[in-house]
């Protein structure tokens, strides 16, 4: 397992506005060509019995799976916190840490990724309201499992879930 960097990043062109999804949300400010890294995560890693205690406590917590009892907890106050879930993500993943764009991405699009892609948390449970036409309506942390899903980010799955898959 690769250690994350201490800090995210994130690609310069990138505004934090309102977002039609939730909130706010990441945005291009400028077009972004396919192949593009725009977001890397960073901070500190946990196990699943810390994050369940995080995630029962007061403060918010960002956080992907990135292997059975593994957790990267995001590095607090980064910009990276504010990218929205949607069913047809223009992001994907390139590595354990690294957000590509899936697709061009013009100017002023809201910078998204699939959730799913993220956990392997049975409890993880979202609501969606991400407006496409392949909208599931629940998030699962189970949506791994999802053939389509899985033909659809073949080959951008983070390491531990294309393990699983592969497992399948």
């Amino acid at each position: 397992m690769t250690e994350p960097a201490p800090q995210c990043w994130l690609l310069d062109d990138v505004t934090v506005e309102q977002s039609p999804v939730a909130g706010r949300g990441l945005f291009a400010a400028a077009p972004i060509p396919q192949g593009t890294a725009v977001s890397r995560l960073g901070g500190r890693l946990c196990s699943t019995a810390e994050l369940h205690t995080l995630l029962d406590g007061p403060d918010y917590v960002d956080s992907i799976t990135v292997d059975d009892d593994s957790h990267l907890l995001l590095a607090p106050g980064n910009r990276n916190r504010y990218g929205n879930h949607s069913c047809e993500p223009n992001l994907w993943w390139t590595d354990a840490y690294t957000l590509s764009a899936r697709r061009d991405i013009a100017a002023g699009e809201e910078l998204t990724n699939d959730y799913s892609t993220s956990t392997a948390d049975p409890q993880f449970l979202l609501r969606c309201h991400c407006e496409s036409y392949r909208c599931r309506q629940m998030v699962t942390g189970d949506d791994w499992r999802i053939p389509q899903l899985q033909r659809a980010y073949a080959g951008h799955w983070p390491p531990y879930l294309q393990r699983l898959i592969d497992a399948l």
